[in-house]
């Protein structure tokens, strides 16, 4: 039994000294825990851990958040949360809908990729240097509607404004000659 115990422990020895060797790569490291052992070192680091602990507040709260966050992220836990094939199925089927109209969208598109990639579109850059003279002339033409419009507009509002005051001053004529109308009538048969 004896002889289990040395064989244990000289493999736990020989494990330590594995972790500390590929924990401590550089020279610096070696020479800094040369007289100290792995264990001594985590002890120390445990400690230090715990004082920063008790002086930030985030910190407590993540270590008492670790066993949860260790939970969350194991193998076991995703295995009891991921979903049997049958809630997979039912998720698709209820989608059915949606991934129809997608499918639908796909096509569409599909088909008007053909109406993109024909021959008179390919020749576009082209035909772009081409209808720039085109642009100017356009831009011109459309400044020159404007100013017509905006000319029209006055004078559509300049006669407008004239025809009213006809109208009013042909109403107010109208007025007078219909009481002097009334005044000559009422005058001979007095």
């Amino acid at each position: 039994m004896a002889d289990e115990q040395g064989e244990v422990l000289s493999i736990v020895e020989k494990r330590l000294q594995e972790i500390e060797r590929r924990v401590l790569s550089s020279e610096e490291d070696l020479k800094r825990f040369q007289n100290e052992s792995c264990l001594d070192t985590l002890g120390r680091v445990q400690n230090e851990l715990q004082r920063l602990a008790s002086k930030y507040q985030r910190i407590s709260e993540t270590w008492k958040k670790m066993k949860d966050l260790e939970n969350f992220l194991s193998a076991e836990f995703m295995d009891k949360v991921a979903l049997d094939d049958d809630s997979k199925a039912d998720i698709v089927i209820s989608g059915e809908n949606q991934l129809r109209l997608c499918c639908e969208q796909l096509h569409e598109i599909e088909d008007m990729k053909k109406i993109v990639n024909t021959e008179p579109l390919k020749d576009l850059p082209t035909w772009s240097s081409k209808m720039e003279p085109l642009i100017e002339i356009h831009i011109n033409q459309k400044e020159l509607l404007d100013g017509t419009t905006s000319r029209l507009n006055n004078l559509l509002s300049n006669y407008n404004n004239i025809i009213t005051m006809l109208s009013k001053q042909f109403v107010e004529w109208d007025n007078i000659l219909t009481r002097m109308e009334i005044e000559l009538d009422t005058k001979p048969s007095e």
